[in-house]
């Protein structure tokens, strides 16, 4: 997988002072229906964030995507599976510094699509973290981001 800032499209590069929520990675510990869900992130009040086109990607128990080398939530023997960079919307992903934006995971789903959890952050370089969206019997998510500079001027 390609780092960052050789992965981001030119229509990303963006003020300065600007910073990007990097998305790290994200894990099925266990999923919610059919053995497959069909998963999308949002970016409240600014669209699709990953894949860069509905419908969502489907994900199987113990797969994880990687979006970037860290693989932060991925533990050993799962399933790793590119997020690749066409599907990363990264001018989506910047952010004032102390802004606070939410991530929503959502499922693609044909009576309603269900929200699975959301994420506040608050953007400050050289902070990372894990959060896990889980309800008991039905489905768990591990999902790994970060918060760094804006490589690009």
């Amino acid at each position: 997988m390609l780092p960052l800032t050789q992965a981001a499209p030119a229509d990303a590069h963006r003020g300065s002072g600007e910073l990007i929520v990097r998305l790290a990675s994200l894990y099925a510990a266990d999923i919610s229906e059919s053995g497959h869900d069909e998963l999308y992130m949002l970016r409240s009040g600014n669209g699709l964030v990953w894949p860069s086109q509905y419908p969502g990607i489907s994900v199987a128990q113990n797969d994880c995507i990687v979006f970037d080398s860290t693989r932060a939530a991925c533990p050993p023997g799962s399933n790793e599976r590119l997020a690749g960079d066409h599907n990363i919307n990264w001018a989506t992903l910047t952010a004032a510094p102390n802004e606070q934006l939410t991530l929503e995971l959502k499922e693609e789903d044909l009576i309603g699509d269900d929200k699975l959890g959301s994420v506040r952050i608050t953007a400050v370089a050289g902070r990372s973290w894990e959060a896990t969206w889980a309800k008991s019997g039905d489905f768990e998510y591990r999902f790994a981001y970060g918060v760094g500079t804006n490589p690009w001027p």
